[in-house]
Order: structure tokens, then sequence, then C-alpha cells
């Protein structure tokens, strides 16, 4: 990873646990995912579909089924949403790339996330 990559890729990671101490009270975002699938609730079958989408190259599709998903009356839902691009953040930039997704759209989708739960005037800078 070049030296650019890792500092978009450390600010990110930055953001992401300001924002999980500002909005969720914690050192950090982790959805944690049952052992088992038969477990699953209905935020951990999602959160588990979405994984899945990433991996499988079909990023864009992944991101849209988060938003027509996401629930802004449930924390459990903005930490899925965190976990979701934090996950995506620490992707190989060839397989973002590969699927037509970049870092800077990750810091756009968390900064619309923050939005949506309503904090203002946050915004995420790719060092440009």
């Amino acid at each position: 990873m070049g030296l650019k990559q890792d500092f978009v890729l450390r600010r990110l990671e930055d953001q992401g646990r300001f924002l999980a101490r500002l909005i969720l009270g914690k050192d950090e975002a982790h959805y944690e995912l049952p052992e088992y699938e038969a477990m699953d609730n209905r935020a951990d079958a999602l959160y588990r579909k979405l994984l899945a989408l990433v991996d499988n190259g079909e990023i864009n599709e992944a991101e849209n089924i988060l938003l027509d998903e996401l629930d802004t009356g449930d924390l459990n839902m903005f930490e899925i949403a965190l976990c979701f691009y934090l996950y995506l953040a620490h992707l190989d930039e060839d397989f973002l790339e590969e699927h037509r997704y970049t870092r800077e759209e990750i810091g756009e989708g968390m900064e619309a996330l923050v939005e949506d739960f309503g904090v203002s005037g946050f915004e995420i800078s790719m060092g440009k």
C-alpha cells in the first residue's frame, strides 16, 4: 500500500474511532456477529449479507441495500453502517478500483451516515 493510501486508511480509521466515541459512546466500532448464522437476528443477517456482497465485488449493491435498510433511530444500525465503511476502507486499493469504488466514496459514505444520524458539519478530509 502506498504512502497516500496508508494516510487515507489511517484517516478513515481515526474518523471511525471518533464517530464511535461521539455517537456510540465506545472506543471503536465493532459489530460482533454470532458464531452461527442460525443465531442471527435481522441486523446480523443484514451485516452478513453486506459483507458477502462486498467480498463478491458487489460493493455498490451492498451500499444501496445498506442505505435502503438504514434506520436512523437505531444506533445498532449506525454501528453496522460504520463497520461496513471501515470494512471497505481495509480492502485492497486494486480490489476497490476493479469494482468501481474509491476510498473517497468511503469517506463520503461516512459523512452521509453521520448526517443521517443528525450530526451536522462533519467532514472527512482525504488529504488531497
